[in-house]
């Protein structure tokens, strides 16, 4: 978890062992509190560095989201709600690591599963009739 990964998965062997319930439990556990004691500063600082660096060859929705993650932090922002089409948007501003959670919002169901798989978004189907 402190290293960026978005998720872990139980080998067969724990999965359908002697105790897969206590398992999954303890791994959950685990993943709290790693996320507990994540520095997002440091990893929204390091993120930012790196999108420094690029520059102007830096895309554009990295910059957004660097500032967005940036005034954020300095606001004691709660949530981030994004809409989006293809989900993208979402993955860029999770790159940055906040601790705020993302809300993504898309009409298309593949995009909102797609989100869920992602480190602090959640996906959320929005009907088409709100265009």
């Amino acid at each position: 978890m402190l290293d960026g990964c978005d998720g872990f998965i139980l080998s067969h062997e724990t999965s359908v062992g002697l105790k897969p319930l206590d398992s999954a439990i303890l791994l959950a556990k685990s993943m709290a509190e790693a996320e507990n004691i994540y520095d997002h500063e440091k990893a929204y600082e390091e993120a930012r560095v790196v999108s420094e660096k690029a520059g102007k060859n830096g895309k554009p929705t990295d910059m957004l989201c660097s500032t967005a993650t940036q005034i954020a932090l300095d606001n004691n922002v709660d949530l981030f709600i994004c809409l989006t089409s293809t989900g993208g948007i979402a993955r860029n501003l999770a790159r940055q690591k906040p601790m705020q959670t993302i809300l993504a919002c898309s009409e298309n169901s593949n995009v909102v599963r797609q989100a869920n798989c992602t480190r602090g978004v959640i996906g959320y189907k929005v009907p088409a009739y709100l265009k």
